[in-house]
């Protein structure tokens, strides 16, 4: 009876059905593992969540769940994942960035950089500035004579590529706009691959990065910047735990920040000459944004996601036909 059953079970394992099972179920784990950044990250994030969330990811096996030997899986290991899970992002392989996010956030290396500081500005003014960031840079660049570039790559313009112009360069994903359903546009959540010349080194990796700004009044509004890099192996962890490499990260940083403020204090002073004078904010379009932007600064209502809903209108506008009027 018993090699009946164990052959009649190997039998039904060899089915069609069975069979297209299991290749499904492989290619799926593919992707998972491709989706992670290999088997290193793969294994990062079924450990991770494993130990930090107890999740059990059906295509992760037990091996996989290993934790690394290296790592303690503590509170302040853990916090990342509980503090990004609280945001609204969960764990969950389907919601995009999820799995890239979790799969660094389980890897053995991290080095943490937190900013604080002020700008000068107001939340309408921040939210326009977010919904409009190709212009953000040009202004900047109008006013400082600087190669700031930003650039929306996806249609939903939650994904975004930008450069200082001289030794930090990435490609990032606006993976939460609102985090915990809170004060849209106030608290983000940013995953990107970023490029770095720091002191001798250069460098490039992957960052996750809470933004988090505190209105004080109509012109000043305060952030903090908390900045989760993952080096990629001992050394280069070492050497980005050293106080020097953070400081000379801090100040670049501290530059852009000092960037923002200058030409935003040009501007607020009512110095509009280099704006007006700027080739690349001569454009139709730019022109058109100069005018907006205005409206914000004296007081005219904007959220984040009012610059599409204004495009639409506006194109709608241009579509409707101008009904002739005869004079008698």
């Amino acid at each position: 009876m018993l090699v009946a059953f164990v052959c009649t079970e190997a039998v039904a394992q060899d089915t069609p059905a069975a069979k297209r099972e299991a290749l499904m179920k492989e290619a799926g784990r593919k992707r998972m593992i491709e989706k992670a950044g290999g088997d290193e990250g793969f294994r990062s994030l079924c450990s991770g969540v494993k130990k930090c969330l107890n999740i059990d990811y059906g295509f992760c096996a037990e091996n996989d769940q290993k934790p690394w030997p290296k790592v303690k899986y503590n509170d302040e290991f853990c916090a990342p994942f509980i503090e990004i899970t609280k945001r609204g992002l969960p764990a969950d392989p389907n919601i995009t960035g999820a799995t890239e996010i979790y799969s660094r956030l389980g890897r053995q290396y991290r080095a943490i950089y937190e900013n604080r500081g002020a700008l000068p500005a107001n939340e309408r003014i921040l939210s326009f500035l977010f919904d409009n960031m190709p212009f953000t840079a040009q202004l900047i660049n109008a006013y400082l004579g600087t190669n700031y570039q930003l650039e929306y790559t996806s249609k939903n313009r939650r994904f975004f590529s930008g450069s200082n112009g001289r030794s930090l360069s990435g490609e990032f994903y606006w993976a939460l706009q609102d985090s915990a359903g809170q004060k849209l546009g106030m608290r983000n959540v940013f995953f990107g691959y970023g490029h770095a010349q720091v002191l001798k080194w250069a460098l490039h990796g992957t960052a996750v990065a809470y933004l988090d700004f505190y209105p004080v009044s109509e012109t000043e509004i305060r952030y903090k910047l908390t900045a989760i890099v993952f080096p990629g192996n001992s050394v280069l962890n070492s050497i980005m735990q050293m106080r020097v490499f953070k400081s000379v990260v801090s100040d670049k940083i501290d530059h852009i920040v000092s960037d923002i403020k200058k030409s935003s204090g040009e501007y607020f002073k009512g110095n509009k000459e280099p704006m007006l004078k700027s080739a690349a904010l001569k454009s139709m379009e730019n022109v058109q944004y100069i005018l907006d932007f205005e409206n914000v600064v004296n007081g005219a209502p904007w959220k984040l996601g009012d610059f599409e809903k204004l495009q639409e209108q506006r194109r709608h506008a241009k579509e409707v036909p101008i009904p002739l009027q005869v004079k008698e």
